[in-house]
């Protein structure tokens, strides 16, 4: 069965149609589905051929095939970042600010720190400083909770640099606010770092 997806997107086919297990097929919905929320899977942006071939797959609508989605403005791609580029999705950084706001609504604030350490790692992203203007509530909630407006961006600051140490990266090379908070700061507060840490790769996996 083709279903008329011109105007879905795939997160939007549970809404409209069923999947019949017995006949392998989709059949349009005929009632019910305006309570039905779709959602694809949270993936790794170290595992980048899933992670942009999500991106994709969150935006294009009518996908129904390989070619409906390397397919960008005429142009056959041959890898889905190169389609998410030619889209235009890839433009200053927007992907790195969906992923954050998308795991924000699920991440602690420690495993949204180990995220953004990630991306920073990983996601060549252009201009560090304005992610963290963006998202710096998210990335605070917990040592703003526990000390104060004031202080609490510090202590987030202080735990992403340790962060940062994995990539061989700093709060001064990506020109972020440094701070100089005593070493063992962060062995006052109350996480399980190896307890968050195993969280935090079980929702980026």
């Amino acid at each position: 069965m083709i279903l008329q997806l011109t105007t879905f997107l795939t997160s939007d086919i549970p809404q409209y149609y069923v999947f019949d297990k017995s006949t392998t097929n989709w059949k349009k919905r005929q009632r019910g589905g305006q309570n039905v929320i779709g959602r694809l899977l949270v993936v790794c942006i170290l595992d980048t051929g899933r992670y942009y071939s999500r991106v994709l797959l969150l935006r294009k609508s009518g996908a129904v095939s390989f070619d409906d989605i390397f397919t960008a403005n005429g142009l056959r791609c041959t890898t889905f970042q190169q389609t998410c580029q030619e889209y235009g999705l890839l433009r200053g950084g927007q992907q790195w600010h969906d992923a954050l706001n998308e795991a924000a609504q699920f991440q602690s604030p420690r495993q949204f720190r180990i995220l953004f350490a990630m991306i920073c790692g990983f996601g060549e992203v252009e201009d560090v400083p304005d992610l963290w203007v963006q998202h710096q509530v998210s990335l605070c909630e917990d040592f703003v909770h526990r000390y104060s407006e004031q202080t609490g961006p510090h202590y987030a600051l202080a735990d992403i640099e340790e962060l940062l140490t994995s990539y061989n990266l700093s709060l001064q090379k990506l020109h972020l606010p440094t701070v100089d908070l005593p070493a063992n700061v962060l062995e006052r507060t109350n996480f399980d770092v190896v307890e968050e840490q195993a969280k935090a790769n079980s929702y980026t996996m």
